[in-house]
């Protein structure tokens, strides 16, 4: 299996990099290109943002960057992560100017700190109920970390009002506050919830029948389409014996799913002998959809619509599909069948304008 290569997280590392050699180099670079809150740019907010004051500062931020950016990345998709790390870091610029300007202070702005608390606060959401280690035997959820970050940040604000340097604080907040609700906006939460679903239906079908249904049928509840949950049901409802409710399980699959998930469905109802659970019409479409990739599995599900007996248009129709998936004698037994007991249906005009019946 490839692994996500997080090339939009090294992208920025290296940027940061580059740029702090080059302030080291000459310090006219960083005086030149961090963001003056008396006169603001655009420019400058963005140049601002890979500009760190020294190597601590640098490292601390590129660290934490290195340590959860791939992470976002890699679950997020590279837009929205570099969305959030920007959006983060511009509105953390802004918040500087802002205190800057509510306080009469001048001090510059450099660093990612707004870039990486966005990132914080897109991981906050999407990881919150991952736990991390905090000390020893302590092993504390990704939220409850963030928060205790944020509590710090809040409290540095407000103690530091009206001190120039407690400006960084005010920027780390709105950088977070920007991660929150662009994870928010881009179904963060949906995603997480999924994922720890996802999770506890692995522990529970593992244990047993009974536990892998009761957590299949607790994601049903908020996911009712959830093709995993009804997957794990229909085969706990196998297991269990309860032929019927497996049975509606994959029909309920069937229709929740596409792919190897339906095909898995349309398999599971065949060995059932259930396949008349599902409507006539919806048969005769699936067993066409799966014609070429499953023939044999196509011909179950037609030969299931001849058992119709209140439908012989339909059951016409069957008999010129399975003539039509068939070759040699079977193809004739079908094009028998269908010019003697159905020599005024639809099918049957339609097998002679096909050439089929003579």
């Amino acid at each position: 299996m490839s692994r996500h290569v997080p090339w939009v997280t090294l992208a920025l590392v290296g940027l940061n990099l580059l740029a702090s050699f080059l302030g080291a180099l000459d310090r006219q670079v960083i005086l030149e290109f961090s963001f003056d809150p008396n006169s603001p740019s655009a420019l400058f907010a963005l140049t601002s943002l890979f500009l760190h004051a020294n190597t601590l500062h640098l490292l601390g931020n590129l660290v934490f960057l290195a340590a959860v950016g791939p992470r976002v990345e890699e679950v997020a998709g590279w837009w929205k992560f570099l969305l959030v790390y920007l959006a983060g870091g511009f509105v953390g610029v802004a918040a500087h100017w802002a205190v800057m300007r509510a306080i009469g202070g001048g001090l510059p702005l450099l660093g990612a700190s707004g870039s990486i608390a966005a990132v914080a606060g897109y991981a906050a959401v999407r990881f919150m109920r991952s736990r991390v280690p905090l000390a020893p035997r302590l092993r504390v959820t990704v939220g409850t970390v963030t928060m205790i970050w944020v509590g710090l940040q809040g409290v540095g604000a407000f103690v530091r009002l009206g001190d120039p340097g407690g400006a960084a604080f005010w920027t780390h907040l709105a950088g977070f506050l920007v991660g929150l609700l662009l994870s928010l906006a881009l179904g963060a939460p949906a995603e997480a919830r999924r994922q720890h679903d996802d999770r506890v239906l692995d522990e529970m079908r593992d244990r047993s029948p009974a536990a892998s249904l009761m957590a299949a049928q607790n994601v049903l509840i908020h996911r009712p389409g959830d093709a995993r949950a009804l997957r794990q049901m229909a085969e706990a409802y196998r297991d269990m014996g309860e032929v019927t409710e497996a049975a509606e399980a994959w029909a309920r699959l069937v229709e929740a799913a596409d792919g190897d998930d339906q095909l898995e469905a349309l398999k599971g109802l065949s060995r059932a002998g259930a396949l008349t659970i599902l409507p006539t019409a919806r048969r005769m479409k699936l067993s066409s959809d799966w014609a070429d990739q499953e023939p044999d599995l196509s011909v179950r599900i037609m030969e299931s619509v001849l058992d119709d007996e209140e439908d012989p248009e339909a059951r016409a129709d069957a008999v010129l599909a399975l003539a039509q998936l068939s070759t040699g004698d079977d193809q004739a037994r079908w094009l028998d069948d269908l010019r003697r007991d159905y020599p005024l249906s639809h099918a049957h005009d339609m097998a002679v304008r096909k050439g089929l019946i003579p």
